[in-house]
């Protein structure tokens, strides 16, 4: 300074250099002042910044709004400390990026917007990742020093920008970027400040996050209350289910949501939220998956990346591929109830790590509560099946109880067990122990019974039946005989065989389709089960009911038996034509025994040979062979020798090879002979076809019967000639003559004028009074009832009764409407109150003449021809049996509908059976002949022709039988 002053003092005066001191000095006051206002004023400006910032950072932490809208509260604030013409704040999922505020020069975009980084690239990526922020003056300039190249989606990319990472604890929860279209824009200062705002901004979105999840947990935990709620009130299993994963896939977003059940050591899948996956019912193992580890090890699997989990099922057992998105994360929750573990509840997401601590809580106490539904459903369920089953079994025993025979409660039977078990098929077969063999008793498949063709099933033809016929334990097989297959439905492909057993006592076997359960799970298992033991019990009490019905049968059959023979010495001992009562024989033969072939060889003492008698079911041309020849003693004794050495149960039946003349006549090799002794001679011999008409051999209680009416018949024949010799025979006559003339005014005395149809009527009694009639009943609605009856005997007894039978069948038809309700109920009147043994034959119609139908039933008659305009013929036939002989029958009724100019012709066996001198019968084809030959004229002429062929064929041979006919012709 001296120096200066010495250098200034030798250029300046004092005062001047004085003034020059102050004036620098005054400057160097100024500009101190001008700094420290400077100072002051970047002070002021820092504090209001930090203020701001502040006042966001509490606006922020404050806020209690969704994420959404948070970060649009971000947006706003950031505003205020920086300009930025474009903003945005985003947040992670994982490796989706999710923005959600987004201004692009000043214009809110649509949000959310999400990017996929599972990669980590670009600068969102880079900052997520190294946790720091990035300044960027100009993306121009800088882009090959930047640490990740930038990934746009504009055309018009910014050329400055700030990206900050939003950290909260030590992670990278999401980004806050600022970004402008000019370069230069955004300084340290910009990002200092920025930094300071992301950090509250961070706490604040990971509050509202937490805020979000524990709001999402209390709705999801109400919406389990209302879920448990909601599958409590349902007993249905499969609705619980269906409800399940619907509700949870609605309520949670997962998808898909599956619930599977234990069955064992499997696991069953019962539902889905994918529709394609409930269709497949898929299984697994127990193990398997993470389902499956789930339900073994009785915990919740978690896996939240399923790529890296070898547990990971992508594709599930024995499914088809099917169109699903690929699964990130699954969640199998175990269905624990009591310690029990019932199955598991499989939850699954496109989401990587879409399961946290708080999902797998929620889902657990829904899956407590499903369980108990479950059990209690399952509970439910047994209750409901012990009902079921209890009131099953009374059913049964309530229907076999009530039906009144056998047929019936075996009908019942097969009708009633496919409605219990749920089986379209049952079929019951009885054993026959006399012929140690199985009859089909009756069939019935969907809605309709069939016959089965094969009549008789002996052991060994079919290696099931013998199964369950030695060890009398039930058998399923595949193997299905032809005669029952043809009938059965195209999916029956196994039946199973139940013995039907009392005691160690084989009665039957019980078939139905083999039971399978809807699908493989415990309940229906339980329910498979419970059906089979109710089908094993409906076999019990049916073989019990069989073996009942049929002891009583046997007793009623064999009061039946003592009844029949009964009814054969008395026709025997009121006739007195030794051809009469050898012709009563075998025409009573087939309807007590049920042979096809009748004959009676006569021992003629005088000529020393056997003539051939009367005959039944014989072929006309066998009866002319048997007419042409006669057999000596020496001839029949040949044969006695090899009679003595066959079968014969009691010596008074011999089985016989027929010679073969007489084999051509029956139509067998075999036949059975009864000789017919009386007072220790030999009188004649009864020949019986070796088979009954159903094709079975006689058995032991049929070839007893015949040795009665053989013995019967040999009596007859003694008595004969004692009767040809009584005195009472004029007597007799006169007696038969007043009963003939009280019987003849039983008959209709004309023909009465029908609607729509002509009738004509013939009557004949071979001798003064006979057991034939006919009647033409008026009924209420404007309908005829025709009859035409045959009683079993001859004379007094047989006319009396055919008074009774007649006086009772027009009083029972006059209030019934249907033929066989009419038949059924005389029946039960004659049987009451008819004192004698004797039964008739009958065949009842119903003529409606506005239908023009014939209703029609039959007891055991000879079923009527139905000859149409085109001389086709027809059989009526009908399946009764005569009335008197039991109580009870069943009758079933048929109708057939007539056309102009048919023709109907009822008979009875007078007209078939009526014989020429050669003990030739007139037939059922003479009969058919006439008939066609005279279908175009009236019913009277048609009556005409047929009577005068049946005295032609008869000529001068004594009319062996009453001839009764009927014809009826419908208007053309």
């Amino acid at each position: 300074m001296i120096i200066a002053q010495v250098k200034i003092s030798d250029g300046l005066s004092w005062p001047s250099i004085s003034f020059a001191i102050f004036a620098a000095a005054l400057l160097l006051s100024a500009y101190v002042l001008w700094r420290r206002y400077l100072s002051r004023q970047m002070l002021v400006q820092r504090i209001a910044e930090l203020e701001a910032l502040s006042a966001a950072g509490r606006a922020l932490v404050a806020a209690e709004l969704d994420l959404a809208a948070l970060c649009e509260l971000i947006a706003t604030e950031a505003a205020k400390v920086i300009d930025a013409g474009t903003f945005q704040t985003g947040i992670f999922d994982g490796s989706l990026y999710h923005i959600l505020f987004w201004r692009v020069n000043g214009r809110i975009q649509d949000t959310p917007a999400t990017f996929d980084l599972s990669d980590n690239s670009g600068v969102i990526g880079w900052v997520r990742s190294s946790k720091q922020p990035l300044l960027v003056h100009d993306f121009q300039r800088e882009l090959d020093s930047l640490p990740a190249a930038p990934r746009y989606i504009s055309d018009t990319p910014p050329r400055s920008a700030i990206f900050l990472p939003l950290v909260s604890g030590e992670e990278v929860i999401g980004i806050m970027a600022a970004q402008h279209q000019q370069p230069n824009r955004f300084f340290d200062e910009d990002l200092r400040r920025l930094m300071i705002l992301s950090n509250q901004a961070a706490a604040a979105i990971a509050h509202a996050q937490l805020f979000a999840q524990e709001r999402k947990r209390a709705a999801q935990l109400a919406l389990v209350g209302q879920i448990a709620r909601q599958i409590n009130n349902i007993q249905e299993l499969e609705e619980i289910f269906h409800q399940v994963v619907s509700l949870t896939q609605q309520t949670f977003g997962f998808h898909p949501v599956s619930i599977f059940l234990c069955d064992e050591q499997m696991l069953v899948m019962q539902a889905s939220s994918h529709a394609g996956l409930t269709d497949l019912c898929v299984q697994m193992p127990v193990g398997m998956g993470l389902v499956g580890t789930a339900v073994s090890t009785q915990k919740t699997i978690i896996s939240n990346n399923t790529h890296d989990d070898p547990r990971f099922l992508p594709h599930l057992p024995d499914a088809p591929l099917i169109d699903i998105e690929p699964i990130q994360a699954e969640m199998a929750v175990p269905l624990l109830v009591d310690g029990e573990v019932l199955g598991a509840l499989d939850v699954q997401s496109n989401r990587l790590g879409a399961f946290t601590r708080a999902e797998q809580a929620t889902l657990e106490a829904l899956g407590a509560e499903v369980a108990i539904a479950i059990k209690q459903a399952r509970q439910l369920i047994r209750q409901q099946e012990q009902g079921w089953i209890t009131n099953a079994r009374l059913q049964v025993a309530e229907t076999i109880g009530r039906s009144p025979d056998l047929d019936e409660m075996l009908t019942a039977v097969t009708r009633l067990t496919p409605m219990l078990i749920g089986t379209p098929f049952c079929c019951i077969l009885l054993w026959d122990e006399e012929w140690q063999q199985y009859q089909p008793a009756d069939c019935y498949v969907e809605n309709q019974s069939f016959e089965a063709d094969l009549m008789h099933i002996t052991i060994g033809e079919w290696h099931a039946l013998d199964a369950v016929h030695v060890g009398q334990e039930p058998l399923t097989t595949p193997h299905i005989p032809h005669w029952m297959r043809r009938y059965l439905p195209a999916e029956i492909e196994e039946i199973t065989l139940l013995p039907m057993v009392t005691a160690v006592t084989m009665n039957g076997i019980l078939i139905t389709g083999k039971l399978t359960p809807k699908a493989s799970n415990h309940i229906n298992r339980r329910t498979h089960q419970r059906r089979e033991e109710l089908l094993q019990n409906i076999a019990r009490q049916t073989a019990q009911a069989v073996e009942s019905a049929q002891l009583r049968m046997a007793q009623q059959e064999e009061a039946w038996v003592n009844t029949a023979l009964l009814q054969v010495a008395e026709a025997v001992n009121n006739l007195i034509d030794l051809n009469e009562i050898l012709g009563t024989i075998v025409r009573l033969v087939p309807m007590l025994v049920g042979v096809r072939a009748t004959l009676i060889l006569i021992w003629d003492e005088e000529q020393g040979v056997f003539h051939a008698g009367p005959s039944y079911g014989i072929t006309t041309m066998g009866r002319g062979l048997l007419e042409t020849l006669a057999i000596d003693r020496e001839e029949m004794e040949a044969m006695l020798p090899r009679l003595t050495n066959t079968f014969a149960l009691t010596g008074t039946n011999y089985l016989l090879d027929l010679p073969h003349w007489l084999k051509q006549a029956f139509g067998t090799e075999k036949a059975y002979i009864f000789p017919l002794n009386a007072r220790g001679e030999l009188v004649g011999l009864m020949v019986v076809g070796l088979f009954a008409e159903d094709g079975r051999s006689l058995n032991t209680r049929r070839r007893n019967i015949l040795n009665g009416i053989a013995h019967q018949a040999a009596t007859a024949v003694v008595n004969n000639h004692l009767y040809k010799e009584s005195a009472e025979r004029s007597r007799l006559a006169q007696e038969l003559d007043v009963a003939h003339n009280i019987q003849a005014s039983l008959i209709p005395p004309g023909n009465p004028r029908i609607p729509g149809c002509s009738v004509a009527g013939f009557w004949q009694a071979a001798r003064q009074v006979g057991g034939d009639f006919y009647d033409f009943i008026p009924l209420p609605d404007g309908s005829w009832g025709i009859v035409i009856a045959d009683v079993a005997d001859k004379g007094i007894p047989a006319a009396l009764f055919m008074a009774m039978s007649r006086t009772i069948i027009r009083t029972i038809a006059y209030n019934r409407v249907h033929p066989s309700e009419t038949l059924m109920r005389v029946n039960q009147i004659i049987d009451s109150e008819a004192q004698s043994d004797l039964f008739v034959t009958v065949f009842y119609a119903v003529y409606d003449p506005r239908k023009n139908t014939l209703t029609y039933a039959n007891g055991g008659h000879n079923p009527p021809l139905l000859l149409h305009t085109n001389g086709s013929v027809e059989l009526l036939h009908g399946d009764g049996i005569a009335l008197g002989v039991i109580p009870n029958v069943t009758i079933i009724e048929s109708s057939v509908h007539l056309q102009p100019g048919d023709t109907l012709i009822f008979y009875t066996d007078g007209v078939t059976e009526a014989m020429n001198e050669d003990y030739d019968e007139f037939g059922m084809s003479r009969l058919q002949v006439t008939a066609r030959n005279g279908r175009y004229l009236q019913a009277e002429q048609i009556m005409q022709a047929i009577t005068h062929a049946v005295n032609q064929h008869a000529g001068d041979t004594p009319q062996f039988d009453d001839i009764t006919l009927v014809v009826l012709k419908t208007d053309e």
